[in-house]
């Protein structure tokens, strides 16, 4: 254990458990990290960005807006609640716990709740409580979203407090971000209202961890175990991203709705795969030559905005523009 840090004497059992876990990746199951890695995936940006946006495009506008919604507020939650927290990696509370190497470079920041967890529970969840007539499909999604927190604990990089607040979370949205959506669908004005609501809670979100919030400025061998500054760039280009996605979704539902189910099964196969190969190109882009390079925060802010409304207000207008010139000529 770090001296200079005092944690919870609750903190030791859930340690305790993942040294469990890390004994029988380490001593017998070592060869599982890869899965468990691969695994997380539904639980990181893109992916459930593709999957939202694969249901909005080509299936279901109104499901996928919802799950846009869930995605969308699950991260501007638990991303402030990190901020705030500021709890630390498993790693760094005991020096017990040696996480998989795979899986290290890819868990920055503070630790609680999971982002991964809520993620996955939020978006894999939602498409669960859709499909919640469909049995097997409901308990696929659902054993899925389960399998992403446990893969958390099996690599070391989260406690099972980091996952359970993330599960806790995610499932919550489901139903609160329902009764949202039913209650904006009576007057499709409201998505106005509800669009001006949470930028200015994001905005005060944002005042708040950049100005208000106390950070922990904990040093080993000189380095700051968690540098605040590089956390609250990230939120403003995490918070960015999103609000581009949840404010698309909200005006193209306003001023620009279209029904997937009125173009054919080809129309819809051909915007899903160009529109997951431009999003794909371009996330992996931003994230790699601005947001990890740490470019000027203005550029970090304008790229994200303009990826999310491109995922969900700019291209749903473009194709629909040349689905209907196509249309025509035919």
């Amino acid at each position: 254990m770090i001296e200079f840090l005092s944690e919870p004497s609750w903190i030791n059992p859930q340690i305790d458990f993942l040294l469990f876990l890390q004994n029988l990746r380490i001593g017998h199951f070592e060869c599982f990290d890869k899965f468990f890695l691969s695994v997380t995936i539904f639980g990181e940006y893109w992916l459930p960005t593709l999957i939202c946006a694969i249901v909005y495009w080509c299936i279901d506008f109104k499901a996928g807006m919802y799950l846009f919604s869930l995605e969308g507020i699950n991260v501007l939650i638990s991303h402030l609640l990190k901020m705030i927290a500021c709890v630390y990696r498993p790693w760094v509370l005991s020096d017990k716990i040696h996480p998989s190497e795979l899986a290290v470079p890819f868990a920055k920041g503070y630790s609680c709740p999971s982002g991964h967890s809520a993620m996955s529970s939020s978006v894999l969840g939602g498409v669960a409580y859709l499909q919640r007539k469909k049995v097997p499909v409901c308990l696929l999604f659902i054993c899925l979203f389960l399998l992403v927190g446990f893969s958390r604990m099996w690599l070391g990089v989260h406690t099972p407090q980091d996952v359970l607040s993330g599960f806790a979370i995610g499932l919550i949205l489901i139903f609160s971000v329902n009764g949202i959506i039913n209650w904006a669908e009576k007057n499709i004005n409201r998505y106005l209202y509800l669009a001006v609501i949470i930028d200015i809670l994001s905005v005060l979100a944002l005042v708040y961890v950049t100005y208000f919030n106390s950070y922990r400025m904990d040093y080993v061998d000189g380095q700051l175990l968690v540098d605040p500054k590089k956390s609250i760039y990230l939120t403003f280009a995490v918070f960015s991203y999103v609000l581009g996605l949840i404010n698309g979704c909200f005006l193209c539902r306003r001023f620009f709705p279209f029904d997937p189910k009125q173009s054919s099964v080809k129309s819809r196969i051909v915007r899903g795969v160009i529109g997951c190969i431009v999003t794909v190109i371009m996330l992996k882009y931003i994230v790699n030559h601005v947001i990890l390079v740490g470019v000027d925060l203005s550029i970090a802010v304008a790229s994200m905005l303009f990826a999310g409304l491109l995922v969900t207000l700019i291209y749903p207008i473009i194709f629909t523009k040349i689905e209907k010139i196509i249309a025509t000529k035919s």
